[in-house]
Parts: structure tokens; C-alpha cells; sequence
């Protein structure tokens, strides 16, 4: 079997389907994943892999829009650059996000002083609110 693949540089899914491959070393799975989500609105996507290569097999949809290898490719570099950049910035965006959160927080005495006089006013009597207001002014 690797001797076929070798040789025919893809593996045979279905012929229908055109073949794609694509070295591990260079990409990450989830570029590969990333990259073939775009495109499902266009095409009809089956990945595979073997030891050394991913395999991307593809079918248009409609014969409107045909994706090549060098758009999948691209589309591979470009979620390859994003996921590399979250992951280099991923504790300073948390550092930021939990420092935001804790300076949303605002201890301010006036609250204080206005809840407690709040709760030195005279309670009233349910009798004395509960009136009917007619009774009184007709």
C-alpha cells in the first residue's frame, strides 16, 4: 500500500473526488481542519492521513467555483499563521481580559453610606401604605 501511495502520490478515495496531499511536518491538523471548513459551502470535503501526509479529497459542489490546490494550500498557511498567533498571544489575552474584570469592580463609601441610611428611615406600617387612595380624596 505505501508503495501505491508513492507512486500515485494520493491515496484512491473515490474518483469522483480529486486528491490533495499535504506533508505533517509542515501543517497542523488544525489548519488542515480550519482550512477544510472554509470551503464546505462550495465542495464536498474528505480528509484522511497516513504516517507522513494528510490527504484532502474534494468535490465542487457546482461547477461554478473549483478549488485548486494552491487556494487549499493558501487557506492552510493563512489558518496556520492564525493559530500559531493565538497561541503565541493566549496568556497575554487572558492577563488582559482578567485584569479588565478586576478593575470593573468599583468599591465606592458612598454606596456604603447611602445603604446605610437607607435602612435608618422609619419602616411604615403595611396599613398606613395600602390605602385607597379615593376613600380618602372623594
Amino acid at each position: 500500500m505505501k508503495k501505491n501511495i508513492e507512486e500515485n502520490k494520493c491515496i484512491n478515495f473515490d474518483e469522483e473526488y480529486r486528491c490533495m496531499r499535504f506533508n505533517q511536518e509542515l501543517y497542523s491538523k488544525t489548519a488542515l481542519i480550519k482550512a477544510a471548513y472554509n470551503y464546505l459551502e462550495y465542495a464536498y470535503i474528505h480528509l484522511d492521513m497516513d504516517e507522513k501526509y494528510y490527504y484532502v479529497f474534494i468535490k465542487e459542489k457546482t461547477n461554478e467555483i473549483t478549488i485548486n490546490k494552491a487556494q487549499f494550500e493558501s487557506e492552510m498557511l493563512t489558518q496556520s499563521i492564525r493559530h500559531e498567533v493565538y497561541l503565541q498571544t493566549k496568556n497575554i489575552r487572558e492577563l488582559l481580559y482578567a485584569r479588565s474584570m478586576a478593575t470593573s469592580v468599583i468599591v465606592d463609601d458612598r454606596n456604603q453610606y447611602i445603604e446605610d441610611t437607607y435602612l435608618d428611615q422609619p419602616k411604615f406600617e403595611a396599613d398606613e401604605i395600602l390605602k385607597d387612595w379615593f376613600e380618602e380624596n372623594d
